[in-house]
């Protein structure tokens, strides 16, 4: 009597196991959409382009044409919790086309952090040309 009790219970729950289940379905794979600066230049063959990573917290800075140049100087100011923060740098023309990857968050000890809750994001690009002229762009990049 047991074991025909014990049979039907191992049926049933091989049945309710194999037909009784839904699959697990995964989450979509996430694209992420670039930003881009649009590429300018003023009468040289100087240009810049801008994109976020994946995850937004690295902009990729392209500086093309810097050969043509005497100095670029270049910074990027966001704000993070409504706190002013920022990273900035120089490409010197004999780097030629160089792509500088800024991280929006801060580093200590080999330990970086993003920031959160960014707002207002600007990158200033400001170059000298090879007649001395002093040329200052100001970028307002969507987030």
């Amino acid at each position: 009597m047991k074991k025909g009790i014990g049979r039907v219970f191992l049926i049933f729950l091989m049945v309710f196991l194999f037909f009784g289940t839904t699959p697990v379905l995964a989450a979509k794979k996430r694209v992420w959409g670039k930003t881009i600066v649009t590429t300018t230049s003023r009468n040289s063959s100087f240009s810049v382009s801008a994109k976020f990573s994946g995850w937004k917290q690295y902009l990729n800075v392209s500086f093309r044409g810097v050969a043509s140049t005497k100095d670029v100087s270049y910074q990027l100011v966001y704000e993070s919790n409504g706190v002013d923060q920022g990273a900035g740098g120089r490409v010197s023309p004999s780097e030629g086309n160089v792509t500088k990857i800024l991280f929006l968050g801060s580093c200590s000890y080999r330990v970086c952090t993003a920031s959160k809750n960014v707002s207002n994001v600007r990158l200033i690009i400001t170059y000298i040309t090879n007649s001395g002229q002093t040329v200052v762009k100001n970028y307002k990049v969507k987030y």
